[in-house]
């Protein structure tokens, strides 16, 4: 008898905790006495709430406090087969109006055996009738277990555009020498002119100002001095006045300068930096003080344009904001010790997002705005909207740094792909590309450096197999 009331409050438990209706349960089969008679059966109805049954204790009596019962209300219950009790007289007995019904321990078949303690005293609940399942026996446990895997959400992994993707040039190696400067963080000194762009350093023809050059071959070797000459001979001759260089490795000062010179063009030098930091790539290393060293010693200074220290060196994660800013003053008091004018600007060059979340700590020690901008890379943009967007993005992140971009605020790599996957609504090819740049040069052609003069096949594909395809000579 315990384990059919221990069945009936697992069945009240598990409704309140599952917010089911409860275990339907019943005894299988048809059971016979073990004397041979039938088994007098006599249904009742019984309802326990948990909270009402004192704990259990072995081998004595359980009494059980129910709620009254209404005068309508009728029970049944199952008793054994007594010789000395007339089954009638049974049935009689529990369904009269005693407060106590006594059942006498009895064996059932042997499919179910039970073992019952001492007398159970209850009275049946007045609520609602319980009607037990005809489906399938139920064995009660001691513990309930569920029979449900547990159910674990998805995970849904979040879909990203690719940022654009820039490749380094090629690892340059200087000879040894040792570094003669320390590493100071000395406060800038400004550029005199209030506007950068009236100091004779940028200089324009019709609508094209510059365009970047990397003296490499295909397989990253340093270009001979007789192609260099005729690449810069063909810069010169589609209207460009200025090139933009990103270090000044694989003979700049030996072959590109001197040719830019003869064609009377200006020069973006540009000082590259790695990660490591002063023991390493970084700012204030032997590798990118060796390269202001060049400058220092070699430049015209009036071919010089600007200079742009580090090229999207916070975007890949090569340095912070802070020590880069450090870095350009140096590079400032460096230079301008060496006798360089002051109005010859010195700054760096981000993505716009990098300026918006990373850049306004550099505010104070650039001296001019510069930014890249790519729109290819802008899924939503058509070849034909690529001067528009470029315009809307340079003005966004030069919001950055109010101050410096008053004194000029240009884009320092801006292009599109001839070849390579789609993006959306941009679309890498020759054609897409002649009205790309066509529409840059028509919005901001006076402000914007063209990337690239030629294709550069030493990188690696990048996102969306783009990286190589930035060759824009054929576009004029």
């Amino acid at each position: 008898m315990k384990a059919v009331i221990a069945a009936l409050v697992a069945g009240v438990a598990a409704s309140a905790h599952n917010g089911h209706v409860g275990f339907h349960a019943r005894r299988g089969g048809e059971v016979f006495d073990k004397r041979g008679g039938d088994v007098c059966t006599v249904y009742t109805t019984v309802y326990v709430y948990p909270s009402e049954i004192p704990a259990p204790v072995a081998n004595s009596t359980v009494y059980v406090y129910p709620s009254p019962v209404p005068e309508t209300t009728t029970s049944s219950i199952a008793l054994p087969y007594s010789s000395s009790t007339p089954c009638s007289e049974e049935v009689a007995s529990s369904t009269s109006s005693s407060s106590e019904v006594v059942y006498t321990p009895y064996t059932p078949s042997s499919e179910v055996v039970y073992t019952p303690s001492s007398e159970v005293v209850y009275t049946p609940s007045s609520e609602a009738v319980y009607a037990p399942s005809s489906e399938a026996a139920y064995t009660p446990s001691s513990v309930y277990t569920s029979s449900k895997e547990a159910y674990t959400p998805p995970v849904e992994t979040p879909v990203y555009s690719a940022p654009p993707v820039y490749s380094a040039p090629p690892v340059y190696t200087p000879a040894p020498k040792p570094s003669t400067h320390a590493a100071p963080k000395p406060k800038p000194s400004k550029p005199a002119s209030p506007s950068y762009s009236g100091g004779g350093r940028i200089v324009t023809k019709g609508d094209k100002w510059a365009i970047t050059y990397t003296p490499y071959t295909a397989e990253g070797q340093c270009k001979s001095a007789d192609t260099v000459k005729g690449d810069i001979a063909k810069i010169a001759e589609m209207g460009f006045t200025t090139i933009r260089s990103y270090s000044t490795d694989c003979g700049v000062f030996e072959n590109v300068v001197p040719a830019a010179s003869a064609h009377g063009l200006k020069v973006i030098y540009g000082i590259f930096l790695e990660g490591g930091g002063a023991g390493g790539k970084g700012p204030y290393s032997s590798y990118a003080n060796e390269q202001l060293e060049e400058i220092k010693s070699s430049a015209p200074k009036d071919s010089v344009a600007m200079i742009i220290v580090g090229n999207e060196a916070i975007f890949n994660g090569y340095t912070t904001a802070e020590e880069l800013g450090g870095y350009i003053d140096y590079v400032r008091t460096t230079l301008q010790g060496a006798g360089f004018p002051s109005d010859i600007a010195i700054t760096t060059t981000e993505p716009v997002d990098v300026w918006q979340n990373s850049g306004a700590p550099l505010c104070s020690h650039i001296d001019i705005f510069t930014v890249q901008v790519h729109p290819y890379f802008t899924s939503k943009v058509y070849a034909a909207e690529a001067g528009e967007f470029v315009k809307e993005q340079l003005e966004l992140a030069a919001s950055v740094c109010p101050e410096a971009a008053a004194k000029g605020k240009y884009i320092s790599e801006t292009g599109w792909p001839h070849d390579g996957e789609r993006n959306g609504n941009a679309i890498a090819g020759y054609s897409e590309q002649k009205i790309a740049i066509a529409s840059i040069l028509a919005a901001v052609g006076k402000e914007a450096c063209l990337f690239s003069y030629q294709d550069d096949l030493w990188k690696a594909p990048g996102a969306y197999g783009v990286e190589q395809n930035f060759g824009c000579s054929s576009a004029f």
